[in-house]
């Protein structure tokens, strides 16, 4: 009984964790403060790496404009992708990021929406201006999804309250692919169990999942040397960022000699990176030959002209995938242990 009433707790505050790593709270009324804020800077220059008035970059802009609600934002276009909440583009409020891929396969661009199709943003060839997010000559089919940062603040001190009880609870060891915080009633709980009884994944020391946490590149190559059965000949990687005796050294250098995950031009496998969607769906394209299968529909957030296009729409072709209620497939986004494992046991199963 002890066992379920812990379960049943830490489910909750999983659930809720997805918000409890996000910026500070902020009533909707912040939106309108924040228009007024960022149209104070309109024609400030652009300056690469600026966080201040006298020159800003695009996320050097947001995260100066949301600070000043009080919202801390991580310093990065690409890491402020990855909090907040997921908003359609139909259902776009004042105040929400709105973000945008300059190359085809990752973040590079965001700016603050004010309404009417509009967003206002530190572009590089006019400063702090306001485009329209459609717009037919570029931003348009740059569009990469929007996220909403605001949060009530009720939730905030809820969130407080369940972690301090988690935390005074001492949790007993489970068997092999159960964990405290994956109950029967968890969206990925089948998948997360399978894999679990399988040997193929693991759960931390106090038997939790963590399934809210960004899987790495390094806990990909582990889990997905396990489930393909790839052969460890020793743990001399040859990248530079990845020492013999790391834990995951081994099944680098088997990913990597199977050309599943490779490393960058430097050398490196950055190990400790988290493994966004798109990166993921090239691993998975090569790791199960899903060469040659198309899907029906595009994602809303992936052109043609995505640089992994091609993957994005074979995971979904064969079912692996399926994207988001809203249509889209958050390319940039990280992947969460949750995801990574529902996509994995779902690949083993085709």
């Amino acid at each position: 009984m002890v066992k379920k009433s812990v379960a049943a707790l830490l489910s909750f505050v999983m659930l809720l964790s997805a918000f409890a790593v996000q910026p500070g709270a902020a009533d909707a009324a912040s939106a309108d403060n924040i228009e007024t804020e960022a149209r104070k800077h309109l024609g400030t220059p652009y300056s690469y790496g600026g966080t201040t008035p006298s020159g800003f970059d695009c996320s050097g802009f947001t995260n100066y404009v949301f600070s000043k609600e009080g919202v801390d934002l991580p310093r990065t276009a690409s890491q402020q992708y990855n909090v907040g909440t997921s908003v359609a583009k139909s259902n776009l409020q004042k105040g929400d990021l709105v973000f945008f891929s300059e190359n085809g396969s990752s973040v590079s661009h965001n700016g603050i929406y004010i309404g009417n199709q509009q967003f206002i943003h530190s572009s590089s060839s006019n400063g702090i201006s306001i485009s329209s997010i459609n717009d037919p000559y570029y931003w348009g089919e740059r569009y990469l999804g929007a996220k909403r940062v605001f949060k009530e603040e009720s939730n905030e001190e809820a969130e407080t309250a369940q972690a301090s009880a988690v935390k005074s609870e001492t949790l007993e060891a489970l068997p092999d692919g159960e964990y405290h915080d994956v109950d029967e009633d968890y969206w990925a709980y089948e998948s997360i169990t399978a894999l679990g009884e399988d040997g193929i994944i693991n759960g931390y020391n106090n038997s939790t999942f963590k399934p809210s946490d960004s899987i790495t590149r390094g806990q990909a190559a582990t889990l997905l040397t396990k489930a393909l059965d790839l052969e460890r000949t020793g743990s001399d990687t040859e990248f530079s960022d990845v020492n013999s005796e790391s834990t995951h050294a081994a099944a680098i250098k088997a990913v990597n000699q199977a050309n599943l995950i490779t490393g960058n031009e430097d050398g490196e496998f950055m190990p400790n990176e988290p493994m966004t969607r798109q990166q993921m769906a090239v691993v998975f394209y090569r790791a199960f030959d899903l060469q040659g299968i198309e899907h029906d529909e595009d994602f809303a957030d992936v052109s043609e002209n995505h640089g992994y296009y091609k993957q994005i729409q074979a995971l979904a072709g064969s079912g692996i995938s399926t994207g988001t209620e809203e249509g889209e497939f958050e390319p940039a986004r990280e992947t969460t242990r949750a995801h990574f494992s529902v996509f994995l046991n779902s690949a083993l199963e085709h």
